[in-house]
């Protein structure tokens, strides 16, 4: 057996979540030659191709779909004992509101690491729509929020992009010249909107097979073969489901928008809300830690 090369896993990662080699040599400081030798030395380890490069950038093979969260996992111990080392006596109370689409993906996973690394600082967290969370975090019962900016009344500390694939079951078809089977979340979800917009600009007919304001509803119903979605990848359930793209007749998926909200806190308490505002950057690889400090002076 042998180990996985860390340095060869962050540039997969960091090559996956910034959806270019030529992004991800800038955020680690390398060329794209070298980022591109590291990405083929870590596939040859493997023995299956991990990306699927296009003028527009690269996307995960099923393979890089099924190692991403192994090296979330194995690069995250090696932060997580730096940060145990690290942590100092930061102590508090911390309010959390997180949508129900970064709820039950990796964060949730990360958010353990984060108190085993800050054992005296209690993490109190609330799933709602943004709407919502933006009224909780207003009336000061929120300390920091993840959400869609667009349903956020504050300015956002950072904002980023994520991914979204469509997803179909393992044994998904598309049927020919029948309407495209949407399985659609409910409710006032923009990523919704934007599919349908990019479907009808592709000239593809569709009908809704099912609407549910719950994401484990929407993967229950993709699971089940009822229709096809769009999930951002931590909520991909690969055992069951498959991500589609062009050759399954599909246009480019939209991209779901992201805030990072916080509020001011006095003394003390300052400082669990910014070691968990430092944490949720490293762990969603925002890259702005350095600007949110600056602008905060």
């Amino acid at each position: 057996m042998r180990d996985f090369d860390n340095s060869l896993l962050r540039a997969f990662v960091t090559v996956a979540e910034t959806g270019g080699v030529s992004a991800a040599a800038a955020r680690l400081s390398r060329t794209q030659a070298a980022v591109s030798m590291q990405l083929r030395r870590l596939e040859d380890d493997i023995g299956q191709r991990l990306l699927e490069r296009s003028p527009r950038g690269v996307r995960l093979t099923e393979a890089g779909h099924r190692l991403l969260p192994y090296a979330h996992a194995i690069l995250g111990a090696g932060e997580d004992a730096r940060r145990a080392f690290e942590a100092g006596d930061v102590a508090g109370t911390v309010r959390l509101g997180m949508l129900e689409d970064v709820a039950v993906g990796r964060l949730p996973r990360a958010l353990r690491r984060f108190s085993a690394a800050h054992p005296q600082v209690a993490l109190e967290i609330v799933v709602d729509a943004s709407a919502a969370l933006s009224q909780r975090l207003a009336d000061g019962a929120l300390d920091v929020l993840v959400g869609d900016p667009a349903m956020v009344d504050a300015t956002p500390l950072v904002a980023w992009t994520q991914p979204l694939y469509w997803v179909g079951a393992r044994g998904y078809v598309a049927g020919r010249d029948a309407p495209l089977p949407l399985v659609a979340f409910g409710g006032t979800c923009l990523w919704q909107q934007h599919v349908m917009t990019i479907l009808r600009r592709a000239g593809i007919a569709w009908r809704v097979v099912c609407t549910s304001t719950s994401l484990p509803a929407v993967q229950s119903a993709v699971e089940a073969g009822l229709g096809v979605s769009v999930l951002l990848e931590g909520n991909i359930r690969y055992e069951s489901m498959r991500v589609l793209g062009a050759a399954d007749g599909l246009p480019e998926p939209p991209t779901a928008d992201l805030g990072l909200f916080t509020r001011h806190m006095p003394g003390a308490q300052s400082a669990a809300v910014d070691a968990l505002q430092t944490f949720l950057c490293e762990e969603l690889d925002i890259g702005l830690i350095e600007r949110s400090s600056k602008e905060r002076r």
